[in-house]
């Protein structure tokens, strides 16, 4: 996945907690935490010196994220998220360039039952 894709990301169909962080911290700099950490907790500290999260974020992002969650331990959300609706979005694009479902569940290892109910999702938009 390239960062410009990120631009293509619905963020109000992601969970609370990373449209929590992506408000925190922008979208770049929440991805990069969620292929860094995701799926498990992380102490926020109150001062940067004290993290190894200066190694992932710039300082502005990370500054921000203390001054949110200091003192907190975070879960942070998989980066399955972002990647899950790049990938539907283009099962999306691909079904409407003619791709069959049976094609489409074969490229993307899913059943044809998930190919369908992706299919529908862009019919019926939250």
């Amino acid at each position: 996945m390239e960062l410009s894709d990120l631009n293509r990301i619905d963020i109000e169909q992601l969970p609370h907690s990373l449209q929590m962080l992506i408000e925190c911290l922008g979208i770049e700099n929440a991805y990069n935490l969620t292929c860094a950490f995701g799926g498990r907790p992380k102490y926020i500290p109150k001062h940067r010196e004290r993290t190894a999260l200066a190694e992932i974020l710039p300082a502005p992002a990370l500054d921000a994220l203390i001054k949110r969650f200091a003192g907190m331990a975070l879960e942070i959300p998989k980066v399955d998220h972002f990647l899950r609706q790049l990938r539907n979005q283009q099962i999306q694009q691909e079904s409407a360039d003619g791709l069959s479902r049976s094609m489409l569940a074969n490229k993307y290892g899913l059943s044809l039952r998930q190919i369908g109910n992706i299919r529908r999702q862009e019919a019926c938009p939250r």
